[in-house]
């Protein structure tokens, strides 16, 4: 059995729907299950989030990212992503922290975070994606009060190191 199964792996390294693709019968969107986030701080010292247009958690507020792509490493996601949501781009992209719990998303999915910090900005700052509802830089003293994910725990987490 093992054999077949390792086989099958070989022929069919992603599953029988085809990469970044939906499967017709269970609306299931075949990823890579690990995301990354990522903290852009302005000169203020705010940080950037996004409200989300789309569920999971519509109309709460995240930082900027997103699934990575196959093929694609955990970096260029992070840069991809902070410029499909606002129009940003980042001279660098230092890794920050793994978000790994278990119950960090609501849904069950239990995709792996990877938290990345933007720095050396450019561009300008604009809604690019029908994923985003609006932008905004807030305050830690003054964050939504709704925000998705475990994002909350990594601002946290990343406000201990500044």
């Amino acid at each position: 059995m093992a054999d077949l199964t390792h086989a099958t792996w070989k022929d069919y390294p992603t599953g029988k729907i085809p990469k970044g693709e939906f499967c017709e019968h269970c609306a299931r969107f075949n990823v890579r299950n690990s995301t990354v986030e990522i903290i852009t701080q302005d000169a203020q010292g705010c940080i950037l989030m996004v409200k989300r247009g789309l569920d999971p958690q519509k109309g709460w507020w995240a930082l900027p990212g997103g699934y990575v792509d196959w093929d694609e490493t955990l970096a260029a996601t992070a840069t991809r992503e902070l410029f499909e949501e606002t129009g940003l781009r980042a001279k660098t992209m230092i890794f920050f922290r793994l978000n790994d719990d278990i119950y960090r998303d609501f849904d069950g999915r239990q995709n792996i975070g990877h938290c990345f910090i933007a720095t050396g900005l450019s561009g300008e700052l604009k809604k690019q994606d029908e994923e985003i509802e609006d932008i905004q830089w807030f305050s830690f003293d003054k964050l939504p009060e709704k925000i998705a994910f475990d994002h909350k725990k990594v601002i946290d987490e990343y406000v201990k190191t500044v």
